[in-house]
């Protein structure tokens, strides 16, 4: 029940938050991946494409000692949801054998300290901010949202504006697969002193 005799209101707490990281995951993804043994699952695949009992032999090496049905209902799970897809099919023994692959390049390690690299952030930001406008403002890219509904509380484009992060994340996974960037992260081109 409401109570009118309180009527003074003092704040004891706030502070503005900032938006820290960005992930464009609809529901059903974001749904699977909140289980440990499935993101494992993601960063396994992400190395070589294996079959469900590659994939249990590997987990129980790891520590994670699942039966292969239940490393099987995991698959199907992050299948459903669109992050692996099946890359191979072979007979073995009349079974049918299916290899996997992940569509998300999933990391299980703990956020990394990112104010030691604050100016580094910020510039990288600065250039992010420049390729997100260059989309935005492409003109096939704003014909394809006109009619759109805008948001009922802020009367933005979210919708718009998840696209356009889908782009950027697209292009930086097409980034990622590059040969030269594997070269980078596996060290056969240092970085010049």
């Amino acid at each position: 029940m409401y109570n009118s005799r309180i009527t003074m209101v003092e704040t004891l707490f706030q502070r503005d938050i900032k938006i820290k990281r960005v992930t464009t995951l609809g529901y059903s993804a974001a749904q699977a991946l909140n289980d440990p043994v499935r993101i494992k699952i993601l960063e396994i695949l992400s190395h070589v494409q294996m079959c469900a009992e590659e994939i249990t032999k590997t987990l129980g090496s790891s520590g994670y000692k699942k039966a292969t049905t239940t490393i099987r209902h995991h698959l199907d799970t992050l299948k459903s949801a669109g992050l692996i897809q099946a890359t191979k099919m072979v007979e073995v023994r009349g079974a049918v054998m299916k290899y996997y692959s992940p569509t998300l390049r999933a990391f299980s390690y703990d956020m990394p300290d990112l104010e030691k690299h604050v100016k580094l952030v910020d510039d990288t930001g600065t250039k992010m901010f420049k390729i997100l406008k260059s989309v935005l403002e492409d003109k096939k890219f704003i014909a394809a949202f006109v009619g759109k509904d805008a948001c009922g509380q802020c009367k933005g484009d979210h919708y718009k504006e998840y696209a356009a992060l889908e782009i950027v994340s697209a292009a930086l996974a097409k980034a990622m697969d590059r040969k030269e960037y594997a070269e980078l992260i596996i060290g056969k081109e240092q970085p010049k002193k």
